[in-house]
């Protein structure tokens, strides 16, 4: 399986430091403040609080309880059932993903199946050639680089 990309503070750092629009920040200053932000929503998260990222989306903790419904066992602590235990829920900002679905159907009709850097699976292209939605000789990014 391959790993999905993924970019770290420093990295954001140093995109945000080339942009046109940032003529002043230097690469460690920028840095440091993405350090703080990402601190903070850690701390509001650890305290049970909703993180609104703006144009991105909204991180909501729940709190999760095993209570014998639907045949799922009653947590206890003797018998194995794992007591309460907390999740991290990601609700969408309706832009952004309307956004993503745009430039992923832009993609597919471009001949490229996925995004960037998220290429579709080999099930997701199989269910896409078997519904017709894309040409069945159509080759995607982890075939390419394996035969290479």
């Amino acid at each position: 399986m391959t790993r999905k990309p993924t970019v770290n503070e420093n990295q954001m750092a140093a995109r945000i430091c080339k942009r046109e629009d940032n003529p002043v920040y230097k690469h460690q200053m920028i840095k440091e403040i993405l350090k703080m932000y990402s601190d903070e929503i850690r701390k509001s998260m650890m305290n049970g609080e909703r993180v609104q990222i703006t144009g991105v989306g909204t991180i909501i903790p729940e709190l999760k309880i095993r209570d014998g419904k639907y045949t799922i066992p009653q947590c206890n602590k003797t018998d194995g059932n794992p007591p309460p235990y907390t999740k991290i829920r990601m609700h969408e900002n309706w832009k952004m993903r309307e956004a993503m679905n745009r430039k992923l159907t832009r993609n597919i009709e471009n001949g490229i199946y996925g995004l960037e850097k998220l290429s579709f699976t080999d099930s997701q292209m199989d269910f896409m050639i078997e519904k017709g939605l894309i040409p069945e000789d159509a080759v995607w990014g982890d075939m390419e680089e394996e035969d290479e």
